[in-house]
């Protein structure tokens, strides 16, 4: 039974991922939209405040961003969707990490960067963060991901993740795992963690994760770039991790819901604050955002959130943006792009397995889009 539920998930996610290849192909029309997430729940979506079709196909220009692989599923989506109704205007984005994708702002060379995480003392992009503005878009599940296939949902508490991450535990027997997963039969199988080798958002959020549900066992501090033990295997960006971890028998790493499903990987049910063993959905996602202190620049965190359907690896993800804009072509394309984002595109989010913001941060993010000048 448990094993034709797995599978009868990953059809659902693998159905949903589908999807994310096409465009809805409309702009307008009811001010709310319902949607389908993998496993059947349906969420309304509120889109009042859409931009006028008329007004996106007279939109000239473009605009490029680069950053977060975690984003780059429901950007692509999006994108494609806005210059099917803007088709006279251009918007590319391009994956590369949270870190390169802050830099590159930093140096002039985006339009707009996407990054899970937000803007360091340390970096360049720092000294000019009173001219930026973060735009949440959507945010999503971080599943732990495994290659083990005899071992069906596979139950991981914090402090058990922990201590496979920094290869404390380093087989699949090991008590630790055991005593999460009692019912199951564990291999001796040896344990290969794959991570992020470039600076990323998504590891960031992970390790800020396991801090804060596991700051006994968790050693190796939080970041977008970590130092790993030597005998753990590094890739380059969500989908290189994926990748790694399909092409490695007993494997385990992190990587975003839409990557996951596309290489069909087993996805493991998190321990949350509440004790409760959750699968990596865009239900769980919004179930973890609920509760989260939004901070005036519209930062949050969503991590290890309270709640009994709460994901506890649920990430946050923003596009930033300078207020000041050299070029009025490409402020009003900035512009617009974002309202249909924040209105319009959240009906898509569930449908590339990410999870539609709370009304309260979408109506602040849409609040400063007016800030955006040029």
């Amino acid at each position: 039974m448990q094993n034709r539920g797995r599978k009868a998930w990953l059809v659902a996610l693998m159905a949903v991922a589908a999807v994310f290849v096409s465009a809805c192909g409309s702009s307008s029309g009811d001010s709310t939209s319902t949607t389908t997430a993998a496993g059947g729940a349906s969420t309304t979506v509120d889109t009042s405040g859409a931009p006028d079709a008329s007004a996106l196909g007279d939109l000239t220009g473009s605009i490029t961003g680069g950053g977060s692989s975690f984003q780059d599923g429901f950007d692509q989506r999006i994108i494609t969707d806005f210059t099917k109704l803007a088709p006279q205007a251009k918007v590319v984005y391009q994956k590369s990490g949270s870190s390169d994708g802050k830099q590159q702002l930093a140096d002039g060379t985006l339009d707009f960067a996407g990054t899970d995480s937000v803007i360091k003392d340390t970096e360049p992009l720092n000294a000019k963060k009173a001219d930026v503005l973060y735009f949440p878009t959507v945010l999503g599940p971080i599943t732990v991901s495994y290659n083990l296939p005899a071992v069906k949902d596979l139950r991981l508490s914090p402090d058990t993740l922990a201590k496979i991450m920094q290869a404390e535990v380093t087989s699949w027997d090991d008590a630790a795992i055991k005593a999460d997963n009692p019912d199951a039969t564990l291999p001796a199988t040896k344990i290969t963690v794959v991570h992020r080798s470039d600076g990323s958002g998504t590891t960031s959020n992970f390790t800020k994760y396991l801090k804060a549900a596991a700051p006994d066992a968790w050693k190796l501090d939080a970041g977008e770039t970590v130092n790993w033990p030597a005998s753990t295997q590094g890739a380059e960006k969500n989908s290189g991790v994926a990748s790694s971890i399909g092409q490695t028998a007993g494997a385990l790493g992190y990587v975003d819901l839409i990557d996951a499903a596309k290489a069909k990987l087993q996805v493991a049910l998190i321990k949350n604050a509440d004790g409760s063993f959750v699968k990596p959905t865009p239900a769980g996602a919004s179930a973890a955002a609920a509760g989260a202190e939004i901070a005036d620049d519209l930062t949050y965190n969503p991590l290890n959130a309270a709640g009994a359907e709460a994901y506890p690896i649920t990430s946050p993800t923003w596009i930033l943006v300078y207020k000041a804009q050299k070029d009025p072509a490409k402020a009003e394309l900035i512009r617009q792009f974002l309202t249909y984002t924040l209105t319009t595109g959240q009906a898509a989010a569930n449908e590339v397995l990410y999870a539609p913001l709370p009304d309260d941060l979408k109506a602040k993010a849409l609040a400063q889009i007016s800030q955006i000048t040029g």
